[in-house]
């Protein structure tokens, strides 16, 4: 992880690092900055953590994109508007698919912790057993005080952990991303917490939906047909057909076609423009149709391959 430790009261050096933690971070309005923005944050691909003190009039608007950000921030002047509505941003909150608006005058102290959608999404199948799951944000704020009290411990500790420990390692950190992931995950309102709350327990893939899910993971990028992945799940293609919908609430090419619009983002992200086309990357998850792959692609994440690849 990159570790940052800043003091500014440059407003453009406020608002970069505010968008190292959200990217769609825009200062809207402000005045003089005093005292001094003091930074503190520890970032890598798909995810941030940070706590900030800054004085100022100052109106934020911050854009999730396609993270998830998570949230507290304490003054005696602050108001927070999310989804047309105030909300309490002294009590922990989460940014999903709109922008959150933060007007504030005077000292604030804040802190702010973001993934990427796409972990959100694998986590929660993870934890459910539900292949078929996407989370989407039911509410902005815990679900009760005790998933509270156990995600401002999680907190706690990956904080100390990735902000104030001198002696760091990647798999402690890979550790306490995890652990906050997954606090964030089992605390704030979504279709995942719904889910746990309505008693739909988790049930285990079945063997040949497993074998062929397994199948289809380590052959996503070559020409692969549902005869193929019926042999590898030792079953008739009817009968994939019939254990994989029933198991997982899609067929498996469906499963095909998502695994490999998961590639071709990733490729997308880390891709340099200047060196790689849309259509090369396309090609290479099997989508020899370019318009057919970028309305999938936007339909699936909410914008263009290629303003993934150049952002």
């Amino acid at each position: 992880m990159e570790h940052t430790n800043i003091e500014s009261r440059d407003a453009e050096t406020v608002e970069h690092l505010w968008q190292s933690v959200v990217p769609g971070a825009r200062i809207s309005r402000t005045e003089a900055i005093q005292p001094a923005l003091a930074w503190h944050a520890a970032t890598e691909p798909g995810f941030a953590i940070c706590d900030y003190t800054i004085g100022s009039t100052m109106l934020v608007e911050s854009d999730p994109r396609d993270q998830v950000v998570l949230g507290r921030i304490a003054g005696p002047r602050v108001t927070g508007t999310y989804r047309r509505e105030r909300i309490d941003t002294s009590t922990p909150f989460m940014v999903v698919d709109r922008p959150l608006e933060i007007a504030f005058t005077g000292r604030i102290a804040g802190s702010a912790v973001s993934f990427a959608r796409s972990d959100f999404d694998d986590a929660a199948r993870r934890l459910s057993g539900d292949d078929s799951l996407r989370v989407r944000a039911t509410g902005h704020g815990p679900v009760n005080e005790q998933r509270l009290r156990y995600w401002s411990r999680t907190w706690e500790y990956s904080r100390d952990v990735l902000l104030r420990s001198s002696e760091r390692t990647p798999l402690i950190e890979q550790q306490a991303r995890t652990l906050l992931l997954e606090a964030s995950l089992l605390t704030f309102s979504t279709t995942f917490t719904d889910a746990l709350a309505a008693g739909r327990p988790s049930r285990p893939l079945p063997a040949p939906v497993r074998r062929a899910k397994a199948f289809v993971e380590a052959h996503a990028a070559e020409p692969v047909v549902l005869a193929d992945i019926a042999q590898a799940a030792r079953l008739s293609p009817r009968g994939l057909q019939y254990a994989f919908r029933a198991a997982t609430g899609r067929t498996p090419m469906q499963y095909l076609r998502r695994v490999r619009l998961d590639a071709a983002r990733a490729e997308l992200r880390n891709a340099d423009p200047s060196v790689e086309t849309v259509a090369a990357i396309a090609a290479r998850w099997g989508f020899s149709n370019l318009g057919r792959f970028a309305a999938m692609y936007r339909g699936e994440f909410g914008e263009t391959p290629s303003t993934t690849l150049r952002s």
